[in-house]
C-alpha cells in the first residue's frame, strides 16, 4: 500500500466516523419529536411539516453562508491562522445578521405563512403556538452552528459529537415530561416538543461556548479578531459563496413549495411528506460522513499546487458512495414492512403511503448519496458554487418542481405518485452532475492568491 492510499484511509477513518454519530444526533432530534408527536396524530405532524419548512429553508441558506468553511479549510491546509480567523469571523456575522432578518419576518407574519401549508384556521392557531417558541431556537443556533462548522471543517468534531449527545439526551427528557405532561407539568402537546428543542439547543450551545473560551480551544477569537476581515477580502470570499447563498435560497425555496403541494392534496399527505423527509436523513447519514470527510481532505489538497492529488481522492469517494448506497437500498427494502409499528397513532392511510414511498427512496437512493457527496464533499470544497447555483435551478425549478404541482393541483394524483414526481430532481441532478465531476473543473484553489 503506498503511502498516499494508507494516508488516504487514516483520514477518512479519523473522519468519518464521528462524523456520521454528529450526523446521527442531528437527525434523532427531527425523529425523536416525530415518533413522539406523531402520537398526537396527523394533524401535529402536518403542523411540524409547515413549521419545519421555514427552519428548513433558514438552515439551507445558512448553509450557504457555512460555505465559507471552504475557505476555513484551505487556510488552515496552509497554516494560515490570521485568515482562519478573518473567514470565521466573517461567518460568524454574516449568519447572525440573516438570521435576525428570518426571525423578525417570522415573528411578524406567523400565521400567513402556515396558511401556505394547511388550510384549516385550528390547526394554523395550533402551529402558531408551536412556532412562536422554535423561532428562537434560530437564534441560539445561527450563532452555535458557526462554531460547530468551523471546528469540523479543520476536522475537530469531537466537541460537537459530545456537546450533541448531552443535548440529545436532554431533548428526550424534555419532550417526555413536557408533551405527555409528566412530572408535574401539564400536558404541553406539540408546543412542549418546541419547550423541548429551545431549552436543549440554549443549554447546548452555553456548554460548547463555555468550552471553547474557557479552555481556549479552537477558534476562541476576540471580539477584535471576529471583526478583522476588510473590504477587499469579504469580496473575494463573498464572490465564491454567493452564488451558494443562491443555490441553497433556491433549492430550499423549491422544498418548500413541494411541502405546498403535499398540503394541498391533504393533511395525511404532508404528513406522509414530512416522515419521508425525516428517515430519508437517517437513510443518507452514512454519505453525509464521507461527504464530510471528502470535503476536509479534498479541501486541504486543493489548497497545494497540484490539484491530482485531491482528484484521486474524489475518485475513491465516488465509490465508496456507490457501493454504500446500493447497502442502504437494501436495508431500506428489507425494514420497509415493520415501518408502520413506529407510528401506531398515525392513520392507515399515512403508513400505507410511507410505506410505498420508502420503496421509492430505495429505488433512487445511489442518486441521492452521489448528490450529496459530488455537491457537498467536491463541488464545494472547490468552490464550484456558481455551477451548483445552475444545477439546481434546472433540476429543481424546470424539472421537478413543475411535475410535482400537475401531479398535484392538475391530475390529483396521489401521494406516492407526486413523491416520485420530487424524486426526479435527485435523477436528474445526479446525470447532469456526472459530467462535471468527471471534468475536474470543480478543483480548484481558492487561498493562492490571498
Amino acid at each position: 500500500m503506498n503511502s498516499l492510499e494508507s494516508q488516504f484511509r487514516k483520514d477518512m477513518k479519523r473522519l468519518v466516523l464521528p462524523s456520521i454519530l454528529q450526523m446521527l444526533i442531528g437527525n434523532s432530534f427531527s425523529l425523536i419529536n416525530t415518533l413522539m408527536v406523531g402520537s398526537l396524530g396527523d394533524t401535529a405532524v402536518a403542523v411540524m411539516a409547515a413549521a419545519g419548512q421555514i427552519s428548513f429553508i433558514l438552515s439551507m441558506i445558512l448553509s450557504a453562508i457555512f460555505g465559507i468553511t471552504a475557505f476555513i479549510t484551505q487556510f488552515y491546509g496552509k497554516n494560515d491562522f490570521a485568515n482562519v480567523k478573518k473567514a470565521f469571523g466573517l461567518m460568524l456575522i454574516s449568519s447572525v445578521a440573516l438570521t435576525l432578518v428570518v426571525f423578525t419576518l417570522v415573528s411578524l407574519f406567523k400565521a400567513p405563512i402556515l396558511s401556505l401549508f394547511i388550510k384549516d384556521e385550528a390547526v394554523v392557531a395550533y402551529g402558531v403556538q408551536y412556532l412562536s417558541v422554535i423561532v428562537f431556537v434560530f437564534l441560539i443556533n445561527s450563532i452555535k452552528d458557526v462554531y460547530g462548522n468551523a471546528l469540523g471543517s479543520i476536522g475537530q468534531i469531537k466537541l460537537t459529537l459530545v456537546v450533541g449527545i448531552l443535548a440529545m439526551v436532554l431533548n428526550i427528557v424534555l419532550d417526555y415530561i413536557l408533551i405527555y405532561g409528566k412530572l408535574g407539568f401539564p400536558s404541553y402537546g406539540i408546543v412542549g416538543a418546541a419547550w423541548a428543542t429551545l431549552v436543549a439547543s440554549m443549554i447546548s450551545a452555553l456548554i460548547l461556548l463555555g468550552y471553547v473560551y474557557g479552555k481556549k480551544y479552537f477558534f476562541n477569537v476576540s471580539w477584535r479578531e471576529i471583526f478583522s476581515f476588510n473590504l477587499p477580502f469579504v469580496r473575494k470570499v463573498y464572490g465564491t459563496t454567493l452564488p451558494l447563498m443562491f443555490h441553497e435560497g433556491m433549492w430550499s425555496i423549491g422544498n418548500m413549495l413541494y411541502a405546498v403541494a403535499f398540503g394541498h392534496i391533504g393533511v395525511a399527505a404532508l404528513a406522509t411528506y414530512q416522515l419521508a423527509n425525516t428517515f430519508n436523513g437517517y437513510f443518507m447519514m452514512g454519505i453525509f460522513g464521507f461527504a464530510y470527510a471528502a470535503k476536509v481532505m479534498i479541501g486541504q489538497k486543493l489548497s497545494q499546487d497540484d490539484p491530482s492529488e485531491a482528484i484521486d481522492y474524489a475518485r475513491k469517494f465516488t465509490r465508496i458512495a456507490l457501493y454504500s448506497s446500493i447497502v442502504v437500498s437494501v436495508g431500506i427494502v428489507l425494514l420497509n414492512p415493520y415501518a408502520g409499528y413506529l407510528f401506531p397513532n398515525l392513520s392507515g392511510e399515512v403508513q400505507s403511503a410511507f410505506r410505498h414511498v420508502m420503496i421509492i427512496q430505495a429505488t433512487v437512493m445511489v442518486m441521492f448519496f452521489l448528490n450529496n457527496l459530488w455537491i457537498v464533499g467536491m463541488f464545494r470544497a472547490g468552490g464550484d458554487n456558481l455551477y451548483t447555483m445552475n444545477l439546481i435551478l434546472v433540476t429543481t425549478w424546470l424539472i421537478a418542481l413543475p411535475l410535482v404541482f400537475a401531479g398535484a393541483y392538475l391530475f390529483h394524483w396521489p401521494v406516492e405518485w407526486v413523491y416520485l414526481m420530487f424524486t426526479l430532481e435527485e435523477v436528474s441532478k445526479a446525470c447532469i452532475g456526472y459530467f462535471r465531476y468527471r471534468s475536474n473543473k470543480w478543483a480548484r484553489n481558492l487561498v493562492h492568491n490571498l
